[in-house]
């Protein structure tokens, strides 16, 4: 790895037909958990080939097990349930997740993903999470008071996870926040949310925010 400005992606690639359609296809009952597993690891596996093939420093495994970054972390967390379907932008929906009662993480969620992804390659890959601001932002908000404690407490289950990367070995922790460019003036919830996700860990860590 260079020891100048280091190269990298955001994280997301786009994913392969074979891997939309099998999703599909595991949603209608017709392909099992582990058939699905596979196939993500296939595409786990060609999305690390090609960034070793453009020559990036800092990789990722390209979120082939994901399919929208807040249902993700949604589906594993004690509190949260997933909605009925809402249009994000243009054509694009997604099943709005509902922070229903207290939100607490429970099991690690992404850290056998990233091992997995680090195993197919020497160059470091980074630990990709969604941050706490996101996560409430796009979410309907129904367990807690304010908005604001809501983040705070997401923040707190964010960093159980961001802990478990850091102790797996992950060498760059990612916490992605899209959401906060649409709500600037709530800059100072998101800065105070971010020192929560991110306490007590000594891998180096980094934020994503869209413009």
């Amino acid at each position: 790895m260079t020891t100048g400005l280091l190269t990298t992606t955001v994280g997301s690639f786009p994913k392969p037909p074979y891997l939309q359609k099998a999703r599909n296809q595991f949603a209608a009952g017709k392909l099992s958990r582990e058939e699905l597993d596979e196939l993500e690891k296939q595409a786990t596996r060609e999305v690390i080939a090609l960034q070793e093939e453009i020559g990036l420093d800092i990789l990722v495994d390209g979120e082939m097990a994901r399919g929208d970054m807040v249902v993700f972390f949604a589906e594993h967390l004690q509190g949260m349930e997933i909605g009925g379907l809402v249009r994000s932008y243009g054509n694009r929906y997604y099943h709005k997740p509902v922070v229903k009662d207290a939100v607490r993480w429970t099991e690690p969620i992404t850290v056998d993903l990233w091992r997995y992804a680090q195993s197919l390659t020497e160059k470091p890959v980074k630990g990709m999470l969604t941050g706490p601001y996101t996560m409430v932002e796009w979410s309907f908000l129904e367990g807690y008071d304010t908005f604001q404690q809501a983040v705070l407490e997401m923040a707190k289950a964010i960093n159980y996870e961001a802990l478990e990367l850091d102790r797996a070995g992950a060498p760059f922790i990612q916490i992605d926040e899209p959401a906060l460019s649409t709500r600037l003036e709530d800059i100072e919830l998101a800065i105070e949310a971010m020192a929560i996700a991110t306490d007590g860990v000594n891998t180096k860590t980094g934020t994503h925010v869209c413009y």
